[in-house]
């Protein structure tokens, strides 16, 4: 296939999906708003009514629970509290015993619900009920005094329906120790009565009903199946529920809607079931056929962005690496892919050029290295020679003096020196012995003027260091030639050295004392300019290149004054990385 005829097919099904796409989305776009709008009814019609079912169910706890604390405030019941260490005669006892049990039967039959009420004694064990058999148990009551309705989680073994009780104490801070409480009200009543009126619920409405609380036994109306009720029990368990909301359930096939409203009194929750199944199968069964045209659609698209992925992503994506490639010094990158499109021309041109970006890199490099060692050598040959006729005129004198000792010091430091300093074969030396010949140098000079003191101070971890060779002595022979060497008095040079974090600092000062602000500009000007070789400061150039040359443009040498005034000059460098 040739290169216009793929061009032409590229536009014929970009021109297809581009007239397709507008009618696609609008499709969906109805099909949803359709669905959405019809769900949207329903779950606003199940939640109003569940709505109204928990507000009718909190209204008849905070009934009851108003009730209870009325009734701990109760001057007969108050009475109660003490009434078998009064000294009521019997009859008294019985007749003020008759009027709270006449007031618990009352409030039993102000409401549909078959409830129980009771009012214990701690003080005394008494009680008053209307329900038989019931006596005062403190560590039941302990475990009912949680403050709200106690919620059973499964039937008792004799198969009788539990009971939800609420414990009310007074004081309030009693409910942890029964025994300390003045008096105790407990309410309690079936569970068939929350049953009956989720069967009225659903009697009214549409859709199985059901009680739900969390790590408690659940409560359905009669005609939920046992089957749907564990399911949906599973999703709502699962699901974070807020007071009010929905959520989907699949069971047996059928897809369902759960709506449900909080019963704030139970700490639990009212749901509805409603099949939406048979609902939205009308509408769905319209747009079967919608589907599969957008099916057909979907195969469109995904081979039309295979074929845009294979010819034109994946060759842009390797060009990118091969650019980034080379941004990261990677010369020798190539790109190998093999395309039959308009890319092969660009990525042939692309390895074209990264071939010769590496020749000229290449070149460069080895022109570089080769004018880096010639200078090395070159600074390295550039020895005063007036520093050597001086130390021969030195151990002449010496020997007409017949002091021998003398002459053998200068002698073993001269020819340690003179060895180090003309050896060019390995320009990378260790810094211990760069420290080494700057101390034979200083030795030397000590030797001819007594006045000269040194002092070295270098982090034991750095002698080991790998440094360009000669890269000490010029800076020492500084300090002393331009900083001490003058001073009538003791000249002090002291070489400092550390190490952190990678970076290493070599510094040597002295105590010359002459150093100014004026002077030190000028030295930070010749160390920013070309190397003039008739300068005074010569050395101080030559070690400030060889640094940059070797460790790089952050690399180089600090001059600052010291607290004597003397000249402080600081060598400072990265060291290099070790090649894999």
């Amino acid at each position: 296939m040739s290169h216009k005829e793929r061009s032409l097919f590229s536009k014929l099904v970009g021109s297809l999906i581009f007239l397709l796409l507008p009618v696609l989305i609008l499709s969906v776009y109805s099909h949803s708003i359709n669905e959405k709008v019809i769900t949207r009814q329903i779950k606003q019609s199940s939640i109003g009514q569940l709505s109204t079912l928990a507000a009718q169910m909190d209204n008849i706890f905070m009934q009851l629970e108003t009730f209870s604390r009325v009734l701990l405030r109760d001057p007969n019941v108050i009475e109660f509290q003490d009434m078998s260490l009064l000294n009521y005669s019997d009859y008294e006892q019985i007749s003020r015993k008759k009027i709270i049990q006449d007031k618990l039967y009352l409030q039993v039959a102000s409401t549909d619900w078959t409830q129980e009420v009771t009012v214990y004694s701690p003080r005394t064990g008494q009680t008053i009920s209307t329900a038989r058999g019931k006596t005062y148990d403190p560590v039941r009551l302990e475990k009912l005094s949680e403050g709200s309705w106690n919620f059973p989680s499964a039937d008792d073994g004799a198969g009788n329906a539990p009971q939800l009780s609420l414990v009310t104490v007074e004081p309030y801070e009693a409910e942890a120790d029964m025994p300390k409480a003045n008096s105790i009200v407990e309410i309690s009543f079936d569970r068939n009565n929350i049953v009956r009126m989720l069967n009225t619920f659903e009697a009214q409405g549409s859709g199985d009903v059901l009680f739900y609380k969390p790590n408690a036994a659940s409560l359905a109306s009669s005609a939920c199946p046992p089957e749907l009720l564990a399911e949906a029990i599973s999703a709502l368990g699962t699901a974070r529920l807020s007071p009010q909301g929905d959520i989907t359930l699949a069971a047996g096939g059928i897809s369902y809607l759960l709506t449900y409203s909080e019963v704030a009194s139970l700490q639990g929750y009212v749901v509805n079931i409603v099949p939406l199944s048979d609902i939205l199968t009308p509408l769905r069964t319209t747009n079967r056929f919608s589907y599969l045209v957008y099916a057909l659609l979907l195969i469109v698209g995904i081979a039309v962005a295979w074929v845009l992925y294979r010819n034109v992503q994946v060759p842009l994506r390797e060009l990118v690496k091969g650019v980034q490639k080379i941004k990261m010094g990677q010369y020798k990158s190539r790109i190998p892919l093999k395309v039959n499109n308009e890319f092969r021309l660009i990525i042939s041109r692309f390895n074209e050029m990264a071939d010769e970006i590496q020749r000229l890199i290449e070149n460069v490099l080895e022109q570089k290295l080769h004018a880096r060692e010639a200078e090395l050598k070159q600074l390295q040959s550039q020895i005063n020679p007036h520093f050597l006729y001086n130390s021969l005129s030195y151990i002449i004198s010496m020997t007409k003096l017949e002091r021998k000792d003398a002459v053998l010091e200068m002698a073993y430091h001269l020819s340690d020196y003179y060895r180090y300093s003309t050896r060019v074969q390995n320009q990378q030396v260790k810094l211990g012995e760069e420290l080494k010949n700057a101390a034979d140098y200083l030795s030397i000079h000590r030797l001819r003027m007594n006045r000269i003191r040194y002092e070295i101070h270098v982090d034991k971890d750095m002698l080991e260091l790998k440094v360009p060779r000669l890269i000490l002595q010029p800076i020492v022979e500084n300090a002393l030639i331009h900083g001490i060497e003058a001073l009538e008095d003791i000249g002090t040079i002291t070489l400092t050295g550390r190490r952190a974090d990678g970076a290493c600092s070599l510094s040597v000062e002295d105590n010359g004392g002459k150093m100014t602000a004026e002077s030190l500009n000028r030295l930070n000007l010749l160390l920013a300019s070309p190397l003039d070789e008739r300068s005074e400061s010569c050395g101080l150039v030559n070690v400030h290149r060889r640094l940059r040359l070797r460790y790089g443009a952050e690399s180089g040498l600090r001059l600052s004054i010291n607290a004597e005034s003397g000249l402080r000059a600081e060598l400072y460098w990265r060291e290099e990385e070790e090649p894999h």
